[in-house]
């Protein structure tokens, strides 16, 4: 085995994040693999008790969209990850973790975990979600703590 060449890290923007990017980078550095960094915004469920225009909608998924963008952008340029590197994408994290897994040709995939039990495990976790037709290794770091 030649190592890991192309790893992606698949954040959530929570102060864990930094966490699961140093586990990554570490793996990168032995390698000397590249870095790629995604956050998947999961679409907002409304109930129909809510009145709320498509207006409103547009202008609170922009604006979401926005703010994940930029905290994206603050994440990677701390560790030095160009911007082409950077996916943010609106989804199911897992589906849109193991898509852009493939779209980028990654060997490695990097996810945290916070450890969920009870009927939160039954729902089911991302990192369970990626490991469910991920088309190559995955990583998942357990948060400290959770």
């Amino acid at each position: 085995m030649t190592g890991y060449m192309n790893v992606l890290v698949a954040v959530d923007l929570s102060p864990d994040s930094a966490f699961v990017l140093d586990k990554a980078r570490q793996i990168a550095k032995q390698y000397g693999a590249e870095l790629s960094l995604m956050h998947v915004m999961e679409p907002i469920a409304v109930g129909y008790t809510l009145d709320i225009s498509g207006a409103d909608f547009e202008t609170l998924y922009a604006e979401v969209m926005r703010q994940s963008r930029n905290s994206l952008l603050e994440l990677g340029a701390s560790v030095g990850i160009a911007e082409h590197r950077l996916h943010n994408v609106l989804g199911s994290p897992a589906r849109e973790i193991r898509n852009t897994a493939k779209e980028i040709k990654a060997d490695l995939v990097v996810v945290g975990s916070h450890g969920k039990h009870g009927f939160e495990l039954l729902l089911g976790s991302t990192s369970s979600g990626v490991s469910h037709g991920v088309g190559c290794d995955l990583l998942i770091v357990r948060i400290p703590g959770h």
